[in-house]
């Protein structure tokens, strides 16, 4: 039991230092119309294509530092 604690605790402690949440509210009927269908359609988790659509707008603004 002991080993699973502290790999909950390392789990715990790399969320904690290494990833930023980012808090995302969407209008539902926006999303259920037009962002869901076209997540579906890229065949994407919807947080991998979330990070593509930062990621292709920093790049296509070059927001990049």
């Amino acid at each position: 039991m002991a080993q699973y604690e502290s790999t909950k605790k390392a789990i715990a402690n790399y969320h904690k230092y290494k990833l930023k949440r980012i808090p995302l509210d969407l209008n539902k009927k926006d999303f259920e119309e037009r962002i869901k269908p076209a997540i579906d359609r890229s065949g994407l988790p919807v947080q991998t294509f979330i990070k593509k659509a930062i990621e292709e707008k920093i790049e296509r603004d070059g927001l990049s530092s």
